[in-house]
Formats: C-alpha cells, structure tokens, sequence
C-alpha cells in the first residue's frame, strides 16, 4: 500500500476513467462504522428506524428533493447500512424522471496528464456519486453524534461499495433486493450477527 505524508492510502474501489457524475444508474452501499446496528431494528421483516435512522431518513428525502438530475429508484434503510438505487440523468429528461432508461455501457474516458511521480490530487466533481457520499456522511455524522453523545469523526466505514448498473436484468435484480432487504436481514451478508 503507498504511502503519502507518511499515511497510508486507502486504494479506490471506483472504477478508473469512470465519470461518476455522468448518466448513469448506480447502486450504492454505505455501511456503519463496526457494521454497528445504529440505525434501528428488524421486527417482524420490517425496518424499525431509531431516532438515528430517522435522521438517515430525513437526509436522504432532502437529498431526494434537491437534487434535480438524479431519480432514487429504491433505497432503503437497515440496522448498519443503506441501500441506494440512484440514476443519473441529463438534464433534459429531468421533467420525465425516467424509470430506468439505462444508458449504454461504453466508459467516458477522462484525460490522464498527471505525473506518474507526484500523487494525483483528488477533488470531488460536483454533483457525483462520491461528493453525494461525502456530504451525506458528514450531515448525518454531525446530526447523530449530537443525538448519541459521540465524538466520532464519522459513524460510516471509510468506503463505499458502488455498481453501475449496466442492463435491465441488473436493474430489476438490485431493486427487489433492495425491495427485500429487511425480510431478508437474517441472510443479509452485512448483518454481524448472522456471520
């Protein structure tokens, strides 16, 4: 692993030359710090939200709300986790809020002029996936420690799991395990407790 200032760096799990503010439909995983179950409980293969999960709720209707070129197909809270279903759409299908118009597979190559010798800076792209996750997780971070008493730098694993949802298949797989994610909690490979 490199390192840089003399830490280490964690390695992206993006997928390289990818625009991840560009058309698209992506699945996305936030998981809580320890896989934690702060959120809430199943009872009865219903979601429970806690006051926690209350505020996870009310930050992702927000988000929901003003972000105008982006269409939440499904989401869904669980104990330590969430569960997005985002499309990324172009400004001029914003009126339609297309249900799953994918685009087509092909990369968007962005240029590569940096040198090899220096670390390459990152900067989060306005109205992306990882500034979205950014943003998310310090709001909620904030609200939640307040709530708990915590001084925690952030109550969420330090990545997240994102796919780009590449075909119709795809599609209609990822919204009904979202879909089903609560009666399926017992199985659910990010439940601690089933392991």
């Amino acid at each position: 692993m490199p390192l840089f200032k003399n830490r280490y760096q964690t390695e992206s799990n993006r997928l390289k030359n990818w625009d991840y503010s560009s058309e698209a439909i992506y699945f996305i995983t936030l998981v809580a710090q320890n896989r934690e179950c702060i959120f809430g409980a199943i009872d009865d293969n219903k979601m429970i939200l806690n006051d926690n999960g209350k505020i996870i709720e009310t930050e992702l209707l927000k988000s929901i709300t003003i972000r105008e070129r982006w269409f939440f197909h499904n989401w869904v809270i669980m104990p330590n986790h969430i569960h997005l279903l985002v499309e990324i759409i172009s400004s001029s299908e914003v009126e339609t809020h297309c249900s799953a118009s994918l685009p087509s597979a092909s990369l968007q190559l962005e240029s590569e002029s940096h040198s090899e010798s220096k670390p390459q800076k990152l900067s989060r792209k306005p109205n992306s996936i990882s500034s979205f996750v950014a943003i998310f997780k310090s709001v909620t971070t904030k609200q939640i420690n307040v709530i708990m008493n915590y001084d925690a730098n952030t109550i969420w694993q330090s990545n997240y799991h994102d796919h780009i949802v590449r075909n119709y298949n795809s599609f209609d797989t990822i919204y009904h395990y979202i879909k089903n994610n609560p009666k399926n909690w017992n199985t659910d490979s990010i439940n601690s407790s089933s392991e």
